[in-house]
């Protein structure tokens, strides 16, 4: 179902391995599924098959055969089918991190992150809180991070009771400030995790798929991309929202150098 995020992760409270990427190969994935569901008009197995024809222009007609168990609804089987395709398509990466006992404690399987990467993302926007309001919050550097406050800004914190909490930017005061409207519903400790988020560049979204011990100290985490408009996509056929998570992709200026 759809799920907001529920921790935030930055380099700053994972360990000096960071984030560390893959993805499945093209051999691996399909773009027919034929989904077997149970007509109870004809009281027989019937198949509904489900294309993407921009998956069968890259790697050709892959079929897939799927079983849908007590499925009785041609629909329902049409939007299993969809789900497979998404998935494949558009939810294949998986991220693999280490980070402390503090957050290893509280995200659970199943559980949506945010991912802030400057390695990714091509600009530093998440770290460590320094001192905080309910309004304001001073941030860890102002030097080192892109702090843009234009483009719908929005920034997100973790509460002193180890949640999430998303605020629309209505300012920045001197240096690394900003003001936050309506205020957080709690003040955000010093040191906790924070991550400043706009139009230009939003965190990576990843459900995680499993959280384990190290040592006692440590804890290794690895979740699969996620995407929030699937669902709609899946169910009412509407567009998937362009969600930009790196500048890396943008044309850059020119070096400039005196004139001969």
């Amino acid at each position: 179902k759809p799920t907001d995020p529920s921790y935030l992760f930055t380099l700053s409270n994972v360990t000096d391995s960071g984030f560390s990427y893959s993805g499945s190969s093209l051999k691996t994935r399909h773009s027919v599924v034929s989904v077997a569901y149970f007509n109870m008009d004809s009281q027989e197995i019937d198949y509904e098959v489900v294309e993407d024809a921009t998956a069968i222009s890259k790697i050709g007609t892959v079929v897939k055969q799927i079983s849908a168990f007590a499925c009785t609804s041609r629909g329902q089987a049409r939007r299993l089918g969809k789900a497979v395709l998404f998935a494949e398509q558009n939810e294949s990466e998986i991220v693999a991190f280490s980070t402390s006992i503090d957050s290893g404690a509280v995200v659970r399987p199943g559980a949506i992150i945010e991912i802030q990467d400057p390695v990714r993302a091509g600009a530093r926007r998440g770290g460590r809180i320094k001192s905080a309001t309910a309004s304001i919050v001073t941030v860890d550097s102002e030097t080192g991070s892109d702090l843009d406050l234009t483009n719908n800004a929005k920034l997100s914190v973790i509460l002193p009771d180890g949640t999430a909490q998303t605020r629309v930017v209505s300012g920045g005061n001197a240096g690394e400030e900003i003001q936050v409207s309506p205020s957080f519903s709690a003040i955000p400790n010093a040191n906790s995790v924070w991550i400043l988020e706009n139009d230009t560049i939003k965190p990576q979204l990843f459900r995680v798929i499993t959280v384990e011990e190290q040592d006692g100290i440590n804890y290794s985490i690895t979740a699969l991309s996620y995407v929030e408009g699937k669902y709609a996509f899946i169910e009412d056929g509407e567009t998937i929202p362009t969600r930009t998570t790196s500048n890396l992709t943008e044309l850059k200026n020119p070096p400039g150098g005196l004139a001969a």
